[in-house]
């Protein structure tokens, strides 16, 4: 059955998950398979801009208590001699660094530039380290150099942990920002201690990248428990079905049972009252089953119930419900059926039983299996839906006194009357 080769698929996945599981946490940021490896970045990439778009607000409002308590402190330090120069470097790299952050803003924001978020993370961080490098190792003030090296840290630091890029992507990234950041302080001539500066970036380029592989560890175990947790709530969800489904319907024929059919005679009953229309009940039973059963086996009887069931089911509309009331008998619920209706619905299943043409050698009205049918109709009287069910079982009663494989039709009139 395909639950339970959606229940094996499910059971398989999981563990292997719990496999990946135990080997993850022996060995920090192991690669996962291919396809998992792409789930997971792609996870990680959105988890990544949902919370830059989600604390976008929060960014522009620390950007701008830090801006106001960074240029009145800039003020007081920088040289008298070089102010003009230095302080506009300063103005400049806090306006570099807001374009910075909303480019990273503007590829998490829409949707069209998403795809492209760690490509531009990457390209942002590099010039971020660039030109940030540049714009303070220019200034003449010392104070403000040394400045330069902790705003390069925290390029790098968040640059790793804000973009969800991979580690090893990033790495490559603030290494070549470093050798081109170097490159271009000796181009320009300009005075920096170069081992420092080196030492530096390329540490605050390793320090993200060991913090990075730090939280990917802990972020590839969360997506493993999150896949786990789904994988387990499907399964969960098929067992509930499949109970749910063992509990509506009757094991041998697939079709429902007694219980799921008190319920529907309930719904169809109020809905006849309600619209004012008609409800059709069909009684069936198989002619002496008992005796099919004692000659052929009761494997054969099986068989036999299941072959009556799927053809009475296949003779009904789609919008009519049957059900397997007990042992040979079967009970089919016509909403909307008049008396005309419900006899040449009637008259289908009967003549569909007969054809499949069943050997029956010890049945006392035919050589194949037979049926008899008692019908009634429901037509909004003040009736129980208890007493409904009994008129069409007497209706069923009557089609067995006349001598059986026929179709008898009782009125609730007559009933009364009787």
């Amino acid at each position: 059955m395909e639950y339970k080769y959606n229940l094996a698929k499910l059971q398989y996945d999981k563990e292997k998950l719990e496999e990946l599981m135990a080997r993850q946490s022996r060995r920090i940021g192991q690669v996962f398979p291919k396809k998992l490896e792409t789930q997971f970045w792609a996870a990680n990439q959105e988890r990544a801009c949902g919370n830059i778009r989600q604390y976008a607000w929060a960014g522009v409002l620390a950007y701008f208590i830090l801006t106001v308590l960074i240029i009145p402190g800039d003020y007081w330090i920088i040289d008298k001699a070089h102010f003009a120069h230095d302080f506009m470097h300063c103005l400049a790299g806090l306006v570099n660094g807001a374009l910075c952050l909303l480019t990273l803003l503007a590829f998490s924001y829409h949707k069209k530039l998403t795809p492209y978020f760690p490509h531009a993370s990457m390209f942002v961080v590099f010039w971020a380290v660039i030109s940030m490098s540049w714009l303070t190792m220019t200034v003449h003030t010392p104070a403000l150099k040394h400045q330069a090296m902790m705003i390069i840290c925290m390029i790098y630091i968040l640059g790793y942990i804000l973009t969800g890029v991979k580690p090893a992507h990033m790495l490559a990234a603030g290494l070549m920002a470093a050798v081109v950041t170097l490159l271009m302080l000796f181009a320009l001539y300009v005075k920096f201690d170069a081992m420092v500066m080196a030492r530096v970036l390329s540490g605050s380029c390793i320090l993200g990248f060991a913090v990075s592989k730090m939280l990917c560890a802990r972020e590839r175990m969360i997506f493993l428990n999150m896949l786990r947790a789904d994988i387990s709530e499907k399964i969960h969800r098929i067992h509930t079905t499949e109970l749910l489904h063992l509990s509506q319907h009757d094991e041998l024929t697939k079709i429902s049972n007694r219980r799921t059919f008190d319920e529907m005679l309930e719904t169809f009953y109020e809905q006849a009252r309600r619209d004012e229309s008609s409800l059709a009940i069909l009684f069936i039973d198989v002619d002496h089953f008992k005796n099919y059963n004692d000659f052929y086996g009761h494997q054969k009887g099986d068989e036999v119930i299941s072959s009556i069931a799927k053809t009475v089911k296949s003779a009904i509309r789609h919008m009519d419900f049957v059900a397997r009331y007990g042992g040979e008998e079967f009970v089919v619920l016509l909403p909307e059926t008049d008396a005309h209706g419900a006899y040449a619905v009637a008259s289908n299943i009967y003549k569909a039983i007969d054809r499949l043409g069943i050997p029956h050698a010890k049945s006392l009205v035919s050589n194949h299996v037979t049926i008899s049918l008692g019908i009634t109709v429901f037509r909004g009287e003040e009736l129980p839906k208890e007493d409904l069910l009994s008129i069409a079982d007497q209706a069923l009663y009557r089609a067995k006194q006349l001598g059986r494989n026929q179709i008898y039709y009782q009125s609730i009139r007559s009933a009364q009357v009787a």
